[in-house]
């Protein structure tokens, strides 16, 4: 069995690397606070100190960071993981990056003669505890196949998507769609306790409606009660949509409802929002609408 490396242990990578130490596999692992290595190393992995020291020690290095320039903090110089890479391995970063910045990490993994997959996932903390988040990868076939029985451990849906960047475009076009529900739902919501209905009421009925997504259920609760502790915070969502509307101006497609949300997240960052979860969204409209909860 391939040995694994796990970069980026916050609340995704935790989760997903404890997965593959449940399936079975041999993991080492390393994050910039060793802290957040203690729940992993207590369930069976090893620590390895630096993305290089990693890189030397597996057969496979899986990346799960915040965003572009921290996947190149890791990826590159004396202590990068690239620097640990010797002919034939793979890397595998599930991080949502821009795909200028996924380039650059390829071919410094092609140059080592190894093979990057790109495999960003979508769902939330509670899909990757219970193993269930959908992966989207595209790269090499060959080197998609032999992951496959990883990725099998960390998600119920697993896609191939192409020999390039493909996964990129479609995490960040999915991401849009998951910004923009939630400025939907805000709307209706705040619209209909205004009108004097039962926000709980509400959220339930939108999750269950022809409208309703697993997004909605998923946030369902968190609206309900007004309280926003972070599963994917404001910060990221404007990070990813910024992302998003790059490759949007790349192809020449208007993203109006997309560029309408950035806008309202922005609103959401200025006013001591940036680290809550982005179904805040909710909170915002209400202050602009003159409307407070009992």
């Amino acid at each position: 069995m391939l040995k694994v490396g796990w970069i980026g242990l916050g609340n995704m990578g935790n989760p997903m690397s404890q997965n593959l130490v449940k399936g079975g596999y041999d993991v080492v692992v390393w994050n910039r606070t060793k802290s957040k290595a203690d729940e992993v190393i207590a369930a069976g992995a090893t620590w390895a100190d630096s993305p290089k020291a990693v890189a030397e020690q597996a057969d496979v290095v899986f990346t799960m960071v915040s965003d572009g320039p921290t996947l190149h903090a890791v990826a590159f110089g004396d202590t990068g993981y690239v620097a640990g890479l010797s002919a034939g391995k793979i890397a595998v970063d599930m991080s949502t990056v821009s795909v200028e910045e996924s380039a650059k990490v390829n071919e410094a993994v092609e140059a080592a003669g190894c093979k990057l997959l790109r495999a960003p996932v979508t769902g939330s903390t509670v899909l990757a505890q219970a193993a269930t988040l959908g992966i989207l990868a595209s790269g090499d076939k060959e080197t998609y196949e032999k992951v496959l029985p990883m990725f099998e451990k960390l998600g119920a849906n697993q896609f191939y998507l192409g020999g390039a960047d493909e996964a990129r475009v479609l995490k960040l076009a999915i991401n849009t769609m998951i910004a923009t529900t939630m400025q939907m739902e805000a709307e209706a919501v705040v619209l209909c306790e205004k009108a004097g209905l039962d926000v709980g009421q509400v959220t339930e009925v939108i999750a269950g409606s022809a409208v309703g997504s697993g997004i909605c259920k998923y946030k369902a609760a968190t609206i309900t009660e007004g309280e926003y502790p972070a599963a994917f915070s404001v910060r990221l969502m404007m990070k990813d949509l910024d992302l998003a509307l790059a490759v949007a101006k790349q192809y020449g497609v208007p993203m109006l409802s997309t560029s309408l949300t950035r806008q309202q997240l922005a609103s959401a960052s200025a006013t001591g929002r940036g680290e809550k979860d982005f179904a805040v969204l909710t909170q915002l409209l209400e202050e602009a609408s003159g409307y407070k909860r009992a």
